[in-house]
């Protein structure tokens, strides 16, 4: 039964090429949803069988609203929703992942604090991901304290859309769009300027988020060049958020970075695809030339399981020879 009296959500799903998820995704997010829930499926010029899922599933549930466009990208599909939201709070959904029972039921609990944003917990496939912020009001985000730093990095919680409900008076204010010049990280700068925005905080206790991040195509399993770059791009809203709430930057600025070096180098010694030569060695000189990020690798590699393969990885770390690394990554990219 649809949940009453429940303050007006919009909940925003970006959909490309969806057709095997959206359906999974779409019943959970109604499951005991309120009969005032406005869910906007965005059509980012998918060419499966997607539009016309979307449209099927608006016939039979007059709370699903569709949206057909070209092709832009996650961020452009967010940012279309967001132009089209008539709730007093947004939500966002992957369409691979899915909500799961219960959070209808207790975000008036929530609501009736009036909170610039409302956290909720995770589960992963990859296993489970506890909300490292213990359940209840915090009325900035300079209250949150020590849980920023595991909220910003090690957890996710608050470098992902998802798993939060958004005030929209918020994000109207504050004008607040997913850039789309950026193909990573775009979460983090977003949920980074909205808490230079926002005020206070309500954390939900129960897990009501299920996130299918083992896919195919995902961050963890494809090779890629940019992180780096996404990473300086984002450092000033950072620098900017903890300011405004009284953090030292430099902690948690030095740690974004040494993230982005080791997810890097995971990315181009783990993953496998076409990067030249010269790209690859670029990415290492510039890990490289981080020393926190030489000496983790340093150590990550005295611990590898397979020495003899790490060996090149090894000397090319402690030598400091960008060219060895992009060399044996491309070698065993063409032969192993």
């Amino acid at each position: 039964m649809p949940t009453p009296e429940l303050a007006p959500v919009s909940v925003i799903v970006p959909c490309y090429n969806a057709a095997d998820t959206l359906r999974r995704a779409v019943e959970g997010i109604l499951d005991g949803a309120p009969s005032n829930l406005e869910l906007l499926l965005v059509d980012d010029g998918s060419t499966d069988a997607t539009p016309a899922l979307c449209d099927e599933l608006a016939v039979g549930d007059s709370r699903i609203q569709v949206l057909h466009k070209q092709n832009g990208g996650v961020s452009s599909a967010r940012n279309a929703g967001l132009d089209r939201v008539r709730g007093d709070w947004v939500l966002f959904v992957d369409s691979d992942d899915t909500l799961t029972p219960g959070l209808w039921q207790v975000l008036g609990e929530a609501f009736a604090r009036q909170p610039g944003l409302v956290l909720f917990g995770i589960d992963r496939a990859s296993g489970p991901a506890p909300c490292p912020l213990a359940p209840g009001y915090y009325p900035d985000p300079s209250a949150l304290g020590d849980a920023l730093r595991p909220l910003l990095f090690e957890s996710g919680y608050l470098a992902a859309p998802y798993g939060k409900v958004f005030s929209a008076g918020v994000l109207r204010q504050a004008g607040m769009r997913f850039d789309e010049a950026l193909k990573v990280n775009e979460d983090v700068l977003f949920n980074t300027v909205f808490l230079q925005n926002t005020i206070s905080i309500f954390c939900l206790p129960g897990v009501y988020y299920y996130q299918y991040d083992q896919k195919a195509g995902s961050l963890s399993r494809r090779l890629r060049g940019d992180l780096l770059k996404a990473e300086r791009y984002c450092a000033p809203q950072l620098k900017a958020m903890l300011q405004r709430w009284g953090y030292p930057p430099e902690p948690f600025l030095k740690e974004s970075r040494l993230r982005a070096c080791l997810n890097q180098y995971g990315l181009l010694t783990g993953c496998r695809g076409d990067m030249p030569y010269q790209e690859r060695r670029a990415l290492f000189a510039e890990i490289l030339a981080q020393p926190d990020a030489r000496a983790a690798l340093r150590e990550q590699l005295r611990r590898d399981a397979h020495p003899l393969l790490a060996l090149p990885y090894r000397v090319g770390v402690s030598l400091d020879l960008p060219g060895l690394l992009a060399g044996y990554t491309l070698l065993k990219n063409r032969f192993l």
